[in-house]
């Protein structure tokens, strides 16, 4: 896909690992890496359904204005919404903490005590979608995050021997050997040579970043040249 700088490659993952495939093309100084995309597969994919009957009912009640008895459809709307807010505030309560959803209580109380029917409606509709949009982002920002540790390798090359050991056994201070093409097993500094490495699976930037001597190189990071 020429816009988008992607290539996709049909393989079989018994005989050759993304990461290999990503080797052999910067080896070639075509500066591939893995897309990242994490786990799509998130359990809430839409609002609860205390939010979206909260939803419709709020909608409703605005035919107020046709037929003003339709204003206690906002009342139904909070009714229908609060339920997983008051469970939260209770769980709150009982810790002895007090936390967002114990705040939204006593404002949607309140909002109701004057008669603001609808405002203690949006009050309801609103924190509930904004609990759901801020639990979705987290989840795909974990996922992406477990994506990106699944790339890095699972050994490292031990630079005065040249044995490979698993990265979980690589001690402080251990001197590694990367060669060019090859992704980054840890975090680490640079000891001895200079090269670019490939940073964008981290942080989104799309030329490479020239390291030297002292310069802190990152797990799932690839050396282009170096």
């Amino acid at each position: 896909i020429v816009p988008s700088r992607t290539v996709i490659v049909v393989h079989d993952t018994l005989l050759i690992s993304p990461l290999q495939i990503a080797k052999a093309l910067n080896q070639a100084r075509l500066e591939a890496n893995v897309k990242v995309t994490g786990d799509t597969k998130f359990k809430n994919k839409w609002p609860s359904p205390f939010a979206v009957v909260s939803g419709l009912l709020l909608l409703l009640s605005f035919l107020k204005y046709v037929y003003p008895p339709l204003h206690w459809l906002a009342v139904a709307a909070v009714a229908c919404g609060i339920y997983p807010i008051l469970a939260k505030a209770v769980a709150s309560i009982r810790r002895l903490r007090v936390d967002i959803n114990i705040l939204v209580i006593i404002t949607v109380i309140a909002t109701l005590a004057m008669q603001d029917f609808m405002e203690a409606a949006a009050v309801v509709f609103l924190f509930t979608i904004a609990e759901w949009l801020e639990t979705r982002a987290s989840y795909k920002a974990t996922s992406v995050m477990q994506s990106l540790m699944s790339l890095a390798p699972q050994k490292a090359v031990i630079a005065e021997t040249g044995e490979e050991v698993e990265v979980n056994d690589v001690k402080i201070d251990t001197i590694l050997a990367v060669k060019a093409g090859e992704t980054i097993p840890i975090d680490g500094i640079v000891v001895d040579g200079n090269c670019e490495v490939d940073e964008k699976t981290l942080t989104g930037e799309a030329f490479p970043v020239p390291k030297q001597i002292d310069s802190i190189v990152f797990a799932g990071t690839i050396n282009l040249n170096g």
